[in-house]
């Protein structure tokens, strides 16, 4: 693999990650409603659920997914239904403090399990990466050393992209310290992530 092919699939993903979709509106969202921490583990968790994906391609599992797609489409449907059931949680949510949220916010492995199940209930994703890989990178002449490049620069762009979303929202976050507005808060994005559900369902 090139330091050419590289570069350009490195640009072409931020492009694609740093653009408005579930991804970047359920970090905000989280990160409004929850602050910098949990915000920077979901994108953590957007991350490796887009390796999963990536991992997917490299394999050849696309011919897989299309043989058995009812496994993916039960995948899916898990997926935004529990994005969903977490929207509903938000939105009855009692209002906090944005202090208290930063403290409490330490449920990293549930922030993860967030970000993944946003990835993988996507089902863009991986169309993304199967039309853009053959463009850039001769799958036929692949190494091991190229996969693993391939795959470091997808948890980067994710991570590093996601974290800039995550710490200007955790920010922004502390100006909704009085109830009234972290009530609202919570409803906001409590109906960004019935949303994001709502959109995975429905592709």
């Amino acid at each position: 693999m090139t330091t050419t092919a590289m570069i350009a699939y490195a640009a072409a993903l931020l492009v694609d990650v740093a653009a408005p979709g579930p991804a970047m509106f359920g970090v905000i969202s989280t990160g409004l409603a929850r602050g910098t921490s949990a915000a920077i583990t979901v994108g953590l968790g957007l991350a490796l659920g887009d390796i999963l994906l990536v991992s997917a391609v490299l394999l050849g599992l696309v011919a897989i997914a299309a043989t058995f797609e009812w496994v993916f489409s039960i995948v899916k449907y898990a997926g935004a239904a529990y994005l969903i059931w977490i929207g509903i949680k938000m939105w009855r949510s009692k209002p906090e403090r944005a202090d208290s949220v930063q403290a409490g916010s330490g449920r990293p492995l549930w922030n993860i399990g967030l970000g993944a199940t946003m990835a993988l209930g996507n089902p863009t994703g991986i169309l993304f990466h199967v039309s853009l890989m053959p463009l850039l990178v001769d799958l036929g002449a692949l190494t091991i050393l190229d996969a693993g490049i391939i795959l470091g620069i997808v948890f980067m762009v994710n991570a590093l992209t996601m974290g800039v979303y995550g710490l200007l929202s955790g920010r922004v976050s502390s100006w909704f310290q009085p109830h009234g507005r972290v009530r609202w808060v919570n409803r906001i994005a409590g109906s960004a992530m019935v949303g994001i559900g709502a959109v995975i369902a429905s592709r």
